[in-house]
């Protein structure tokens, strides 16, 4: 989340101002969520004891990265002060960006390697596939931030197409604050690839005035795209 958004709240505390997905972006009221706070802008995921990968539109350079803090463990049990549009955080859950360390934002290339303040404690990184690719019926799961709403686990995500040299398809459900997510093979137990685009999120409902979810079949619409892992310059980094 940008720097600008974070004010100090006591010693041990900061708070992030924000709004109610039904404030913010005018989400219909009886959409899933709604009351639920927006926070955070992508998602990133441990790759190394100090490092963290995410999607390269999620920051533009070297200069963005410095004025971006990275939030560990955002949950719903998080203190949520709704009346004041504020959302609590510990000061020992938040990283800042050291070094950046490897980016790319083309449409064939789109990942970002951050190396952080301080190593996290605590953590096991995950592994990622560095050989191969992804078998064309591994069950998948998406771990991240949908629209900045606290961390959501979606299940039953598979390949609809594997056949691109960079990137793979999937059904998966998620919005744009999942940029940057891992999608991790159950079977194989690897980062299979990063989220990095999509569908539109929404559609105008025009009675009620507001915005719902687009909503689509299981192979309908363009499918989110997932980068491969294997094309993320870690042997180059891990010198």
């Amino acid at each position: 989340m940008p720097n600008w958004r974070i004010s100090k709240y006591n010693k041990d505390n900061f708070i992030v101002e924000t709004k109610s997905l039904y404030d913010g972006l005018n989400y219909c009221h009886d959409e899933k969520f709604s009351s639920l706070p927006l926070v955070s802008a992508c998602t990133a995921f441990l790759i190394g004891p100090d490092l963290i990968a995410t999607a390269g539109h999620c920051l533009k350079d070297k200069y963005d990265c410095k004025n971006q803090t990275w939030v560990l463990d955002y949950n719903e049990t998080n203190d949520l002060f709704t009346s004041l549009g504020q959302v609590l955080f510990k000061n020992e859950q938040s990283y800042s960006c050291r070094e950046l360390i490897g980016h790319s934002q083309t449409s064939k290339l789109d990942y970002a390697i951050i190396k952080l303040d301080r190593t996290v404690m605590g953590r096991r990184p995950l592994k990622l596939r560095t050989e191969g690719k992804v078998h064309n019926t591994e069950p998948l799961i998406v771990i991240g931030h949908p629209l900045g709403l606290p961390k959501i686990v979606t299940n039953d995500v598979s390949i609809r197409d594997n056949s691109l040299p960079n990137f793979f398809k999937t059904n998966v459900d998620v919005f744009s604050g999942n940029s940057g997510s891992p999608v991790i093979g159950i079977e194989s137990g690897l980062v299979e690839g990063i989220l990095i685009r999509g569908e539109d999120d929404f559609s105008l409902d025009v009675t009620q005035g507001c915005q719902r979810s687009l909503k689509c079949l299981n192979n309908d619409c363009r499918g989110e795209s997932i980068l491969r892992s294997t094309l993320l310059p870690l042997k180059k980094i891990h010198k």
